[in-house]
């Protein structure tokens, strides 16, 4: 699977093998469950390197290659990734989160025998420190039950409140377009772009105040969304996205682990699709993602189905648009 200026990695780890493709500021490895990360690709950047036990440092390699050792046992210790503008941070055994790497610098430790067993990326024009809070940085607990849906009325009445809506992918930090997932002619910036302009109008209707990239057609990072929205003090931040062309049907929120707010936002998103378009949905994660761990306020990530198997229903920008609003409508 290759997305067209996309930043996109999976990790090979100890006893479950090669994991899902991830996208910007997403976990990918485990934590709190003491297992190394073995290999890792990439797909996005210039090239990488893997100091790896018994051997390590391995020569760079360039993206989507495998960088580390598949089927040896053997830890990935550290890793330095050449690409502009990029951030990235590990989890070392024992120690915890590190602070971001950037640009070439190494992220991890050396000599010390200590096993890489997450990582995340992210782009931002400015380094990213997390001195402050690696603290809130917790293990995810199980999947949250999904209730069944209550069928409820369409809008009614007017509320208010400071809603930040992001629209997945668009413009990068280095002023590429990112497309997010692709399948044939369909791209998910260009979706989440449709619908997240229909709810916004329609939660403005409603007598909210959005503040929206999807009025500037798509043209932040999320490191940006995430610091206008704790900057402007939005009381809810959703970010809207759509899962890859392999992916199964339904929709996926995912929320900081152990948030009330962010669970409540993920039920209403959900129960809003299931009534309204009949789409099902795959559950709940909680997972410390970079758009809802930096966010100061109750924040959902809503994976709103799959690019391929649900695109009947993402190019319906009107529909999709309004389940959207109507799910953070009830929210408040």
């Amino acid at each position: 699977m290759k997305m067209a200026n996309t930043l996109l990695y999976k990790v090979h780890v100890e006893n479950k093998g090669w994991g899902a493709w991830v996208q910007e500021g997403r976990l990918a490895g485990t934590v709190g469950q003491g297992l190394r990360i073995e290999a890792i690709r990439i797909q996005g950047v210039k090239c990488y390197r893997v100091h790896v036990e018994n051997i390590g440092w391995m020569d760079w390699v360039k993206e989507d290659e495998i960088a580390g050792t598949v089927g040896l046992g053997l830890r990935i210790e550290a890793i330095e990734i050449e690409c502009e503008n990029l951030n990235y941070q590990v989890h070392v055994q024992n120690v915890g989160w590190l602070d971001f790497a950037r640009n070439g610098e190494m992220a991890g430790t050396t000599g010390g025998g200590l096993r890489i067993e997450a990582i995340r990326l992210l782009k931002s024009d400015e380094p990213i420190s997390v001195d402050d809070h690696r603290s809130t940085f917790v293990i995810a607990p199980a999947p949250v039950p999904v209730p069944d849906p209550t069928p409820m009325a369409s809008v009614q009445g007017k509320k208010s409140g400071k809603i930040y809506l992001a629209v997945g992918h668009g413009v990068s930090s280095d002023g590429s377009w990112d497309s997010g997932c692709v399948d044939g002619q369909y791209t998910e910036a260009d979706l989440m772009l449709g619908i997240g302009k229909v709810a916004a109008a329609r939660l403005r209707d409603i007598g909210f105040t959005v503040l929206t990239d999807a009025d500037t057609d798509n043209d932040k990072n999320i490191a940006v969304c995430v610091n206008e929205a704790n900057s402007w003090g939005a009381d809810i931040y959703v970010s809207l996205h759509c899962d890859y062309n392999q992916a199964p049907s339904g929709t996926l929120p995912i929320v900081y682990p152990g948030s009330g707010d962010g669970i409540r936002i993920a039920n209403c998103l959900i129960a809003s699709a299931q009534v309204r378009l009949g789409l099902g949905t795959r559950g709940v994660i909680q997972r410390d993602d970079w758009e809802v761990a930096d966010t100061g306020m109750a924040a959902c990530i809503f994976e709103t189905g799959g690019v391929r198997q649900d695109i009947g229903l993402l190019t319906n920008a009107s529909a999709f648009g309004e389940v959207v609003a109507q799910g953070i409508y009830d929210w408040f």
